[in-house]
């Protein structure tokens, strides 16, 4: 816990260092930007195989819906995503991230307990070990398909959330996976670039994002 355990204010140094620290703590704060980070259990590169991809797409977009967020911006990763949210309502961020991380690994643990073929030799072929989604427990399996919870920290300075959709957009660049963020489908950048439809909603207007320092 940061301090005496109070939220700091939105984008201050506090809410950096709290999120860097192994003992941090989400903060949810009304109307405030909120950058999410959300890992796969075992940092197992599955999130990209297209019918995973699918689930995540459409149970965050009924989110979306069900807690009236806002999505400004998104990557998806092999191993995590990042999502930029907004609500009037801090505790409908919270709602909109609990409910669509429970829904995807609800149904995830269905596709691998179908024991899909074409999943097997995904999973073969990227070195995925899908034994690392199950541990024991007084003699039961659990099932765990994201790594604890996800970290959550707010901001509010338009400048500190243009970086922030740029490091966003970036990530796959950083990876070296492509060499322009426009190459790389999983993301909001298109949307940013020239309005191309992207798979989940963008709710910030382009002429707002726009204004925002370089």
């Amino acid at each position: 816990m940061c301090q005496d355990g109070s939220p700091p204010q939105a984008g201050d140094i506090l809410t950096q260092v709290c999120y860097m620290n192994r003992n941090w703590k989400n903060y949810y704060i009304d109307n405030a930007v909120h950058h999410v980070t959300g890992t796969v259990h075992g940092w197992q590169p599955v999130l990209l195989y297209p019918e995973i991809l699918s689930i995540f797409f459409l149970d965050f977009n009924r989110m979306t819906i069900r807690w009236d967020v806002i999505i400004i911006g998104f990557v998806i990763m092999p191993e995590h995503f990042h999502m930029l949210l907004q609500s009037r309502h801090a505790e409908h961020v919270r709602k909109f991230i609990q409910g669509g991380r429970r829904s995807v690994s609800g149904r995830v643990r269905r596709l691998l307990e179908a024991n899909d073929g074409a999943f097997k030799s995904f999973c073969l072929k990227n070195d995925i070990e899908l034994s690392t989604f199950y541990s024991k427990t007084s003699g039961k399996s659990l099932f765990r398909f994201w790594k604890e919870k996800p970290r959550v920290f707010p901001i509010s300075k338009e400048i500190d959330i243009k970086k922030k959709l740029d490091y966003i957009h970036n990530n796959a660049v950083r990876r070296g996976l492509v060499k322009s963020p426009d190459e790389w489908e999983y993301s909001s950048f298109g949307f940013y670039a020239d309005r191309r439809p992207v798979s989940l909603p963008i709710g910030v207007q382009r002429q707002d994002v726009a204004k925002l320092p370089s």
